[in-house]
């Protein structure tokens, strides 16, 4: 798909804005959330969502073109000169390891279809001193604070916390509302869920989960699921 630069007019300054061209991977509940930040921070024109499912809600919903399924994406990018090929981004959310998203990732790169977009909310705050990765997005209210690396393809999820000098890996995703403190680590695939506290200088292993409302105190194993107040493992429950 050849993409071209579009602009439009701020309705408060007069000035013109060139967004860039972006296709979101993924239709479904993610894919909504990603297409109305990407469109709230006026830096992104969205030409669709790619998925194998019509994604009939996200089209009614958000008015967005389906552009068909990663084989007939792909396929259309075949010779596009890469400097004129629409950014891409995730759409593809979910709990615990992200097997989809690494999936998806994984096609897309081998093909080389495009880069990836890195997606910031214009109501979320992050700092100039924070570091994010490609294919990033920090969705409304979000809060990544100095010293703060967020890996390729990771998410911080709505009103999702990421204190100073905390390391979010790669693929990993920090659910709504979930608080990493000062120096806090989430390894690579790790799913820190839906308004947990993870202690500053803690670290969480790779492609772990930490259940919702759950507050980590220790360090957490790689590929362990810990849940509850403290948290433990779930065997131990």
């Amino acid at each position: 798909m050849v993409a071209a630069l579009s602009a439009s007019q701020d309705p408060v300054g007069g000035a013109r804005v060139t967004r860039r061209p972006l296709v979101v991977v993924g239709g479904g509940e993610h894919a909504r959330v990603v297409v109305d930040a990407a469109r709230a921070s006026g830096a992104w024109e969205v030409l669709g969502i790619v998925d194998a499912d019509p994604a009939e809600r996200t089209r009614s919903l958000l008015g967005v073109e389906h552009l068909g399924s990663d084989a007939a994406y792909l396929a259309s990018v075949v010779g596009v000169p890469p400097g004129r090929r629409a950014a891409l981004v995730l759409g593809i959310g979910g709990i615990g390891v992200p097997v989809a998203r690494r999936a998806a990732a994984a096609r897309y790169d081998e093909a080389g279809a495009g880069p990836w977009a890195t997606l910031v909310h214009p109501s979320a705050w992050v700092s100039p001193a924070a570091v994010l990765g490609p294919g990033v997005v920090v969705l409304a209210g979000a809060i990544v604070n100095a010293g703060a690396e967020i890996g390729a393809q990771a998410i911080v999820n709505s009103r999702a916390v990421v204190e100073h000098d905390a390391v979010v890996g790669a693929f990993a995703h920090v659910g709504p509302g979930a608080v990493l403190g000062g120096g806090a680590q989430l390894g690579d695939g790790a799913f820190a869920g839906m308004g947990c506290l993870i202690r500053d200088h803690v670290s969480v292993g790779s492609d772990a989960v930490v259940g919702m409302g759950a507050a980590v105190t220790a360090d957490v194993p790689a590929g362990a699921t810990v849940v509850g107040v403290p948290a433990r493992p779930v065997s131990a429950w």
